[in-house]
């Protein structure tokens, strides 16, 4: 009878969301651009982005390229010397010191995230090859070279690429908050000052004695949601047609909805969603007989719906995946045993700051960052001595698949103006794993893992017995010790008017 007594109603999990007072800057017949009106003080680090990629800003957004071949990636900055001036100058700041406090916190709140290029070898812009630290980037602005700081953007619902199924319970700074694997110790010490204050030692001994930590997880992780408990009530509506979300984001809005209780209750238990490709076979529609013999290799990454973004090795983001080429045995028929047999794995948060409708309540974060990612984007190659060969590609929209159970289809692979030729099966899983998030003030641990060792074993080999750098800085780390790192020069756009930021980092990396 406990989760009665703390559910909460709509009214209390689904907030207003929140934003900066706006004025129209510019209407066009295509578009209208609002800006936040003037004299208003930025009261968010979305809202600083916001205004950091209007045009005319003065910051410019460079593409630096780490690693090589299928271990590469391309990473999005702007640098602090542009983005100083900015602040000031833009009236929303009176001093270098004050637009430098700002940027420390928009640090904190992990809205940005600081990237030292020094510390990043083989950096070709300078040059000259800079040994990589390892642990997190050294944050002391008098050992570093101001034109050496970069930023890079932290999107709430940030993807990472899991190397090992080890890594789907691992500590990681990943999104904008930090998590440790479960442990009944946490929720223990979560809950000892509430049982202090309330009846004192006898009832901390009471709820130790009856495993109460257990109990409550156990019940809040099998709560359902209001609109469920009212199933068979009125449909959802929208401009007059049903408007019921799909399988997959009935999900998440469930797991967000028991991580309020678990918030409501000042428990650090949060679900974080889990989603597993497995690629089982590739067939040739031009060959009756079956598919011959041949190496195949897959580029993945999960990202929201609309995004057009390339997914080529020439342009890869952090939360890209790459199976490692495997030959692909011969086989025919619809019930054929899995002939190819990779598999990757995703993991991404459940953000503290949006609702259980998957909305920020910040209206600047929720237009920068809109919602989860909910489609699977796959790229097939055929490795080849000298260059090699694309199959295809394809969009797998993640709208069926519901929480622990399967999506499987025959995937057709589009390849430009060859059209299709092969087909992909593949199965996704959806599940949700619980961990704890840990106090904003914890600071990740700095680990002592060689270099060589590191490269050698992949990014987890970064992994400490404690938390961590971030997943997307770990990834950086690791990918500029196998293949260096280089800051593009050439092709550098200024920022432009756009609400959706993903769309336009999306731009440049088309482009580049």
């Amino acid at each position: 009878q406990i989760v009665p007594e703390i559910s909460t109603c709509l009214t209390d999990v689904t907030q207003n969301v929140a934003s900066l007072p706006v004025a129209v800057a510019v209407m066009t017949e295509t578009a209208i651009e609002a800006i936040p009106a003037k004299g208003d003080n930025f009261t968010g680090g979305d809202a600083v982005i916001r205004r950091m990629i209007q045009p005319g800003s003065g910051v410019e957004f460079r593409t630096l390229r780490i690693g090589e071949g299928w271990h590469s990636a391309i990473v999005v900055l702007f640098s602090r010397n542009e983005a100083i001036p900015w602040m000031i100058h833009s009236g929303n700041e009176k001093d270098e010191e004050d637009a430098a406090a700002r940027l420390r916190w928009m640090e904190k709140r992990r809205v940005i995230e600081l990237i030292n290029l020094s510390q990043l070898s083989g950096l070709a812009s300078h040059g000259k090859n800079f040994p990589l630290s390892v642990g997190l980037v050294d944050r002391s602005k008098s050992e570093a070279p101001e034109g050496e700081l970069r930023y890079r953007f932290i999107d709430p619902w940030e993807v990472e690429a899991l190397e090992t199924k080890e890594g789907e319970l691992s500590a990681a700074v990943i999104g904008r908050a930090r998590y440790s694997s479960f442990s009944i110790a946490s929720v223990a010490r979560s809950c000892e000052r509430i049982q202090r204050e309330v009846g004192g030692l006898f009832l901390l001994s009471l709820w130790s004695k009856l495993k109460g930590a257990i109990f409550i997880t156990n019940a809040i992780s099998a709560a359902l949601p209001p609109w469920e408990r009212d199933a068979g009530g009125d449909l959802q509506m929208q401009n007059g047609v049903p408007a019921e979300p799909s399988p997959y984001l009935n999900s998440i809005r469930k797991h967000l909805y028991r991580n309020v209780l678990f918030r409501r209750l000042q428990l650090p238990q949060r679900f974080l969603a889990l989603v597993q490709v497995e690629l089982l076979d590739l067939k040739n529609l031009t060959a009756p007989a079956g598919s011959s013999l041949l190496t195949a290799y897959a580029l993945l990454r999960l990202k929201r719906s609309g995004s057009s973004a390339p997914l080529t090795l020439k342009a890869r983001t952090l939360d890209s995946a790459s199976t490692r080429p495997k030959k692909i045995m011969k086989s025919s028929g619809p019930n054929a045993p899995a002939s190819w047999g990779s598999l990757v794995r995703f993991r991404f948060p459940l953000p503290e700051d949006v609702n259980c409708d998957g909305v920020s309540l910040d209206r600047d974060c929720e237009s920068l960052f809109k919602g989860p990612p909910s489609v699977l984007q796959i790229s097939v190659y055929e490795k080849k001595f000298m260059s090699d060969l694309t199959l295809g590609g394809a969009d797998i929209k993640l709208d069926a698949l519901g929480g622990g159970g399967q999506l499987e289809e025959w995937v057709p692979l589009r390849n430009g103006k060859d059209g299709i030729t092969w087909f992909a099966r593949v199965r996704i899983t959806l599940s949700f794993e619980l961990m704890c998030i840990e106090a904003d003030d914890v600071d990740p641990v700095i680990t002592t893992a060689t270099p060589t060792a590191a490269a050698a074993d992949g990014p987890d080999a970064i992994l400490g017995t404690a938390l961590t750098p971030s997943v997307g800085l770990r990834k950086i780390q690791y990918l500029s010790r196998l293949g260096g790192a280089y800051e593009d020069t050439k092709g550098c756009k200024k920022s432009v008017s756009t609400p959706d930021l993903m769309s336009y980092f999306e731009s440049m990396v088309s482009t580049t």
